[in-house]
């Protein structure tokens, strides 16, 4: 079928009344879209590739289960992230305990690196990769929604489920570590 096609049938599915086919089409649309960003996302947080694929996969798993539950267009985009993040969150805790280290076969993330490995920032990019994955799995979070996902302090508080200041907490002493780990004055 077609684009085409399957846009004709929406329009026949939605004037008959079918608000369930909007659902579906729109959380279809989406993953197809945003796949590779929500890896990206749970990635910053599990600091595993194999991991991330997990956290997404179990998270659209939950979005599929509770499509019905979604209220507006504009809100798809959060509703999957917090969906993403906190599944990945719940990996990570759940992959840092005793017999999850003892048994984890090592990191297997990889990252973008710069395009030239002769680069001046290699380095400094290397070192920010490995105190970065230093941070704990809620500061990794609040630091890939807020500075890399590009959400609000607010909006970031809401997808991860905490208080508004304790999402300010963890991003500020996220920070402050990174600062004092890779040797950057305050400005």
């Amino acid at each position: 079928m077609t684009s085409r096609e399957s846009t004709q049938a929406l329009d026949v599915d939605l004037a008959n009344g079918d608000a369930g086919v909007l659902a579906d089409v729109a959380l279809d649309a989406f993953v197809v879209e945003h796949y590779d960003r929500l890896i990206r996302l749970a990635r910053l947080i599990c600091s595993d590739g194999p991991d991330a694929a997990d956290a997404v996969q179990v998270a659209l798993e939950q979005a599929w289960r509770r499509r019905s539950s979604l209220r507006q267009d504009g809100s798809l985009r959060p509703w999957i992230d917090r969906i993403v993040v906190r599944e990945a969150i719940r990996i990570s805790h759940s992959r840092t305990s005793r017999l999850g280290r003892l048994f984890s076969t090592g990191s297997g993330v990889t990252w973008i690196e710069p395009a030239d490995p002769s680069s001046e920032w290699l380095p400094a990019w290397s070192a920010l990769r490995s105190e970065f994955a230093k941070l704990s799995a809620d500061q990794r979070a609040v630091v890939a929604l807020h500075l890399y996902a590009g959400y609000s302090v607010a909006e970031t508080a809401d997808l991860v489920g905490a208080p508004l200041e304790t999402v300010r907490s963890r991003l500020r002493l996220a920070k402050d570590r990174l600062r004092r780990q890779l040797g950057e004055r305050e400005s």
